[in-house]
């Protein structure tokens, strides 16, 4: 009588599987995720009123300070990037809410210098009745 030496596997789990519908009267299409997609960092819409760093360098002046008014164009740091001094200018009207950094900071791309609280327009304002 022989012996039976073989080795019984076992069972494979199956993967799990997404439906993805490509058009919305279209077919139904089954796929699997990557490990590096499912956890992958989600998309974040970028607040207007955050003033980042575009590339990395270092803080060489800061021409305002929290609390005060600017208009758009107005002068707020100096940044240099690159062996080279850029002027971060206000994008809108506001007023300065926080100054994170400091003069000579290092600071990646990315990176908040400042953040503007946008004005609200006079034609957006409530009129009150008198």
């Amino acid at each position: 009588m022989k012996e039976d030496n073989t080795t019984i596997l076992p069972e494979s789990p199956e993967p799990e599987y997404k439906t993805l519908r490509i058009f919305e009267e279209g077919r139904n299409y089954k796929t699997t995720f990557t490990k590096k997609y499912q956890t992958r960092k989600p998309w974040v819409k970028p607040n207007p009123e955050e003033i980042k760093t575009f590339i990395p360098g270092s803080v060489q002046k800061i021409l305002v300070k929290t609390g005060q008014a600017v208009k758009a164009g107005d002068e707020l740091v100096v940044f240099e990037a690159m062996k080279m001094h850029n002027i971060i200018r206000a994008p809108f009207d506001g007023k300065i809410t926080a100054i994170p950094v400091k003069t000579g900071d290092k600071l990646p791309r990315g990176a908040i210098m400042l953040t503007i609280q946008q004005a609200v327009p006079e034609s957006k304002k409530k009129k009150t009745m008198c």
